[in-house]
């Protein structure tokens, strides 16, 4: 039972600590940091903007999770091949298709995001525009 993880579990991996930073930039920029967004507006693009990186985090943590059942399982009850290797590309194309669908929910996240003007960072005036 060699080489349970590989490398797409490992990549899958760290997707989800990536995306999982950028939730958290998202939940934590408020409206109050954009006063002129209206708030049905900001709603919805935070709406949008979670639920795209959701699907990308669940979709990794399970694409892991089932690459290596089934890898474990596979090998414990000997299923031949080509079955195999056909279920573990399932499992990765699908994985695929998910990532796919989450970039373009995240997409239209993004374009809602700069058509309201949301900034994701609170301005903070610079030292030589703070009244110098």
């Amino acid at each position: 039972m060699d080489h349970l993880i590989r490398v797409d579990d490992i990549l899958a991996a760290l997707i989800v600590s990536l995306v999982m930073m950028r939730r958290l930039e998202v939940k934590n920029t408020l409206a109050e940091h954009n006063p002129t967004v209206p708030a049905e507006g900001f709603d919805t693009w935070r709406r949008k903007a979670l639920r795209a990186y959701n699907w990308v985090a669940g979709a990794s943590a399970a694409k892991v999770l089932v690459s290596v059942a089934w890898y474990w399982g596979g090998m414990r009850l000997g299923v031949p091949a080509p079955w195999f290797q056909l279920v573990g590309l399932l499992v990765f194309m699908t994985w695929l298709l998910c990532l796919v669908w989450a970039w373009k929910m995240a997409t239209d996240a993004a374009v809602l995001r700069r058509q309201l003007g949301i900034q994701l960072r609170p301005r903070t005036p610079r030292p030589s525009e703070s009244g110098r």
